[in-house]
């Protein structure tokens, strides 16, 4: 919840996937059973969700600069949003969008306010179950990122923007808009230096290795956190398997998310920021078999 003065609350959900009754006739499907979802792809996306809104987003909550408030899944005051013309209908990352207009409206008016992350909540949606529709969201998500901070970039730096304007905004321009860039770069220049002989065999194998296990630690804090915290998984099996999946996550996960994301920015450059791709969704009420890969999102 966003709210002008004072002590707020906004229920932002840390969602996790759930398996539905194959055998369940109500319309909504009903949640009978919190589980993993079986595909690989769903894992990897629950772990990512998990690091995002355990460790991400805690922080920025922490710290009054929350960027976004995932798709449905916010409170806000309605004359606020009014205030500032509601979602916009052109553009493709419309949360990242509103809460930062959110952000400079309130900044720019003086009010003291907070925009909370509240990680207890849990609502389910669908992420994603195929690499095309993973490609197209995660691509758009860049998309929208792109253009939300071109739109802004007159806060960058600005005293009366705060820590928005020196904190936030900076860390989005070059942790989130440009790290896709860099990061390949970097392979790029691994596999020249690689083939050039310029990068000693042992020098190779322990960058790799370290750059490996930074990720992987990151991955397991944040499953193990979540599990510490919210217990929302009670099977075994199912904590041991996203332990075991954070493991193979970044390679090559995340090799073809980097590039996904480097096509959402060229894609926004090149004019094609408006442009979206229907997702494959499951039906709940009638399958045949028990549905899979419900997670946050914010499709």
């Amino acid at each position: 919840m966003v709210t002008p003065s004072g002590r707020s609350t906004r229920l932002d959900p840390l969602s996790l996937p759930v398996r539905f009754d194959a055998h369940d006739t109500r319309a909504d499907g009903g949640v009978r059973q919190v589980e993993l979802p079986r595909r690989p792809i769903e894992v990897l996306q629950v772990i990512e969700y998990l690091r995002a809104f355990l460790i991400g987003r805690e922080g920025w909550g922490t710290f009054d600069m929350l960027p976004i408030i995932s798709g449905a899944f916010g409170v806000f005051r309605t004359g606020l949003v009014r205030a500032i013309g509601g979602f916009d209908p052109h553009s493709v990352g419309e949360d990242l969008d509103l809460v930062v207009r959110l952000h400079r409206r309130l900044l720019e008016s003086g009010e003291s306010y907070r925009i909370a992350f509240v990680p207890d909540p849990t609502c389910w949606t669908q992420v994603p179950a195929d690499l095309k529709s993973l490609a197209h969201q995660r691509s758009r998500w860049q998309r929208g990122l792109a253009q939300v901070l071109w739109r802004n970039r007159d806060m960058l730096f600005r005293p009366r923007y705060g820590r928005v304007g020196s904190v936030m905004l900076p860390y989005l321009w070059l942790f989130e808009l440009a790290e896709p860039f860099i990061e390949l770069f970097g392979w790029l220049s691994i596999i020249a230096g690689a083939v050039l002989h310029v990068l000693s065999r042992a020098f190779l194998f322990e960058f790799l290795i370290y750059g490996y296990a930074f990720g992987t630690a990151i991955s397991l804090g944040a499953v193990l956190l979540e599990e510490l915290t919210y217990r929302r998984y009670q099977d075994w099996k199912d904590v041991a398997r996203l332990i075991f999946y954070s493991f193979l996550e970044h390679i090559p996960y995340r090799q073809m998310h980097m590039w996904w994301r480097v096509k959402g920015v060229l894609q926004c450059a090149f004019g094609f920021q408006h442009h979206w791709h229907q997702m494959k969704r499951s039906e709940f009420a009638q399958q045949s078999s028990p549905a899979e890969g419900v997670s946050a999102s914010s499709e």
